[in-house]
């Protein structure tokens, strides 16, 4: 029998971005569990793992001990909502073309399976298998299931944009995607590159690139595109957040970026980003699709609270809170604390009236409330 060696020791990047995915998938399994009992359906959610490894890495080069990865980390989530109630389903599916990483990962994933579920580990390409499983999926009500892509490629091709936009046709999909902008940013005019730079974006328009003249326009250049083609691609709310790098000032090796259809999904993802991000590394919701919002602006220098403002004063009347708020979480880089913040200071500076419901304080502000802007 052949020994399958883990194939890498997992790094740190691989490591920040394994502790939100569990972050963001609790909740999600939790809402989503949550509504469809309250509407009297089957209990049931889908994940797919696409790049997925080994499911098992080594902590350090000293290869003594281990840690899960991503497939697994899901895996656990899982069980935990099964232990509570084994009526539910949690279907995941696990991609990768290597096959040590595949034989490693599903020896693992069938150990965790307790419950019997729907777990399955598939090796070859991502487009190829992610579209057998989906053919499966329109010929039963597993369309219409929440399904949560994890995207995580060691690189920048084999997820073209046009199968993203099959992906996000789902009515209750989600993508999560690592964006590696590092490397295209390097890349991105080799003539033996183009081809994967336009599966990649599903157009040509990246190489209006070469109008940019620093590292940093470019960076903004390459989220800002690939945020409109996941928009254009069916999602409607897309945000990109920057991992910033030790070392590395504004030039982070990759971004993470969410797509969904849902703003509830968008305002979790950035919640549970808030929760997770932590100096030296550190997640950044950077808010850069905004018509509001030049193109290679530095994303540091964008003040919340002035784009605010600059909202009621375009709405010439008042405002409802949760229009400000959603707004807000879909543009910028505000969740729920700092957008209120913001508010109470422009507030105390004269910049807009608040008009609160009865028996709300004056030192916040929540759903009910109207905002107008002062002259």
């Amino acid at each position: 029998m052949t020994v399958v060696e883990i194939p890498w020791v997992i790094d740190e990047h691989t490591r920040i971005k394994h502790a939100l995915l569990t972050k963001y998938v609790d909740p999600w399994m939790a809402i989503f569990f949550a509504v469809q009992t309250k509407l009297g359906k089957e209990q049931k959610v889908v994940y797919f793992d696409g790049f997925c490894g080994p499911g098992t890495y080594y902590n350090d080069e000293s290869k003594t001990d281990e840690c899960s990865g991503s497939p697994l980390l899901v895996a656990e989530v899982a069980n935990r909502y099964l232990d509570e109630d084994p009526k539910r389903s949690v279907i995941i599916h696990c991609i990768d073309r290597n096959v040590q990483c595949t034989e490693m990962l599903k020896k693992k994933i069938d150990e965790l399976n307790r419950h019997n579920q729907d777990w399955q580990v598939h090796n070859g390409e991502f487009v190829d298998k992610v579209n057998e499983v989906l053919d499966l999926f329109d010929q039963s009500d597993l369309r219409y299931q929440p399904l949560f892509f994890f995207i995580d490629p060691r690189g920048y091709s084999g997820y073209p944009m046009k199968s993203l936009e099959r992906l996000l046709a789902y009515p209750r999909a989600e993508l999560f995607v690592n964006f590696m902008v590092y490397d295209i940013v390097r890349f991105w005019e080799h003539e033996r590159f183009e081809k994967d730079m336009i599966a990649l974006f599903g157009t040509d328009e990246f190489k209006k690139v070469s109008d940019c003249t620093t590292p940093e326009q470019k960076y903004a250049f390459f989220i800002n595109l690939y945020s409109s083609c996941l928009l254009k691609a069916g999602a409607q709310y897309v945000m990109p957040f920057r991992v910033n790098t030790p070392s590395q000032g504004t030039r982070p090796r990759y971004y993470l970026i969410h797509a969904s259809k849902d703003i509830l999904a968008l305002k979790t993802m950035k919640n549970n980003m808030a929760k997770v991000s932590d100096a030296p590394y550190r997640f950044e919701a950077i808010g850069l699709v905004s018509g509001q919002m030049s193109l290679f602006e530095n994303p540091d220098k964008v003040a919340l609270r002035e784009r605010i403002e600059e909202l009621c004063r375009s709405a010439k009347g008042w405002v409802d809170y949760d229009e400000i708020e959603d707004w807000a979480y879909a543009n910028t880089a505000g969740v729920a604390k700092t957008i209120k913040e913001a508010l109470i200071e422009l507030e105390h500076d004269g910049k807009v009236s608040i008009k609160r419901q009865p028996g709300q304080r004056k030192n916040t502000v929540v759903s009910g409330a109207r905002i107008r802007a002062d002259k």
